[in-house]
This record gives structure tokens, C-alpha cells and sequence, in this order.
């Protein structure tokens, strides 16, 4: 039953880091890097209609996530792993998806002569798939029984960089989306009606905002304290002190 298990859980995982990877392929292939600046947020659009099916199911397969901890196939915290797949399926088929204006045109965060800082879905998918790929490689080897200490290095330092990139992309994502949400209020349920109830998702989605406020700060630091630990103890081959999947 074990050797089931790990066969499964290795074949999972090589195959969404495989996914994430090809996604992360797609996005290079399609986009444009020299041209005007409008010419190159164009080109935006055209990654999304290059990613967008491999995208929806890579990320959504992460659904059976919840399903293996819940089943105790691995040792992640129910409440936790469903809350990190649902934010991220609230991103993409909740916003991106949703809003055209999320996957058209980027946020310009600042402006350096003719040198743009931004934040799109470029960015978004370059932070999603690179971490993906990292961690989806690092637990394929696990159920090998093995802990390459490059991979092992990557889990832990990568996110540094990435896990700020990747939220920091979401939320201008759902800045991007937000008037068109606004203006045509979807997935909303007006009043009066029999059920005498009322939802605004233009207002919920303010809300999943201000919960990022809170979890990213906690996450990050709680992860920068694990890789002190995990890195110190790393090099002996240690997998007893690794964060659960």
C-alpha cells in the first residue's frame, strides 16, 4: 500500500511540474520583449490565449491537494492547503479569467525614462510556474527517496523572491480586473429575490484583498524562519525537519 502511495503521489507530482513547466515555456515563447511599450503590453493578450487551457488545468488540478491531505496522503493541514488553492483559483478563474482587463494590459508601477516597472500577468506567471516547478520537482524526488540539495536549496530561497512577486502580481491583477467587475457586477445576486439574500462580488473580492494583508507578512516570515532551519540541517540529508507538503 506504501509503495502504491509514494508511485501515486510521484506520478502527481511529475506530471504538474512537467504542466507548470510548459506553461512557464508558453510564456517566454509568446512574448514580446522589443517593440514600443504598447506594442510589447499587447503581446499580453497573446501569452493568455497561449496559456490560458494548460494554465486552467494545471492550477485546478491542485484541487486533489486538498483531497491527499484530507485523505492523509501527505501531512499538510487541511485548512491550510485549501486555503492556498482556493486564493489562487480566486486569482485565476475568479479575476484573470473573468476580467479581460487582468490578462490585456499591465500595472505600471513606476516609470524610469523609457524603462517600465510592472506588474501583469507576465509577472504572475513567471512567479507561479517557477515556484511550481521547483516544488512540484522537490516532492517528485522525495517520494524517490531523494533531497537534492540544489532542489532542497531552491524550495528554500526562491520564494524570497518569488512568493512577493506572485502576491504582489495578484493583487495588481485584481486592481486591473476590479472596474470591470464593478461596472458588471458577475456572479452577484440582487435584492429582492425568494431567497431574500444578497451577494456583491465586487465587494468580496475587496474583502479576499484585505486578507492577503495579514497572511502574506505571516507566511513570508514563517518561511524565512523554516529556511534557517531546513538549510542548516540540509546538507546531512535530513528530511524529517522539511515543511509538509
Amino acid at each position: 500500500m506504501a509503495g502504491l502511495k509514494s508511485a501515486y503521489l510521484f506520478t502527481y507530482n511529475t506530471v504538474l511540474c512537467a504542466a507548470w513547466a510548459y506553461v512557464l515555456v508558453l510564456t517566454f515563447k509568446n512574448v514580446q520583449t522589443k517593440g514600443s511599450p504598447q506594442e510589447r503590453w499587447d503581446s499580453i493578450d497573446k501569452v493568455w490565449q497561449a496559456v490560458e487551457v494548460p494554465l486552467k488545468v494545471a492550477q485546478t488540478a491542485a484541487v486533489l491537494e486538498v483531497v491527499h491531505s484530507a485523505a492523509g496522503l501527505v501531512r499538510s493541514p487541511v485548512a491550510i492547503t485549501a486555503t492556498q488553492v482556493a486564493s489562487r483559483l480566486f486569482i485565476l478563474w475568479g479575476i484573470v479569467d473573468l476580467a479581460p482587463e487582468a490578462h490585456r494590459k499591465p500595472l505600471v508601477v513606476a516609470q524610469l525614462g523609457q524603462t517600465y516597472l510592472e506588474l501583469s500577468l507576465l509577472s504572475l506567471l513567471v512567479a507561479w510556474c517557477c515556484s511550481e516547478v521547483i516544488r512540484y520537482s522537490f516532492f517528485a524526488f522525495k517520494e524517490l527517496g531523494m533531497q537534492p540539495y540544489v532542489l532542497l536549496w531552491l524550495r528554500y530561497t526562491a520564494f524570497l523572491v518569488l512568493y512577493p512577486l506572485g502576491v504582489s502580481s495578484e493583487l495588481a491583477s485584481v486592481a486591473l480586473a476590479l472596474p470591470t467587475i464593478r461596472a458588471t457586477r458577475p456572479w452577484s445576486i440582487e435584492m429582492p429575490n425568494k431567497m431574500n439574500f444578497a451577494f456583491d462580488y465586487y465587494y468580496a473580492c475587496w474583502m479576499v484583498v484585505l486578507l492577503y494583508l495579514p497572511g502574506f507578512p505571516q507566511l513570508y516570515f514563517y518561511m524565512v524562519a523554516q529556511r534557517r532551519k531546513v538549510l542548516r540541517s540540509g546538507r546531512s540529508g535530513s528530511m524529517g525537519k522539511l515543511k509538509p507538503q
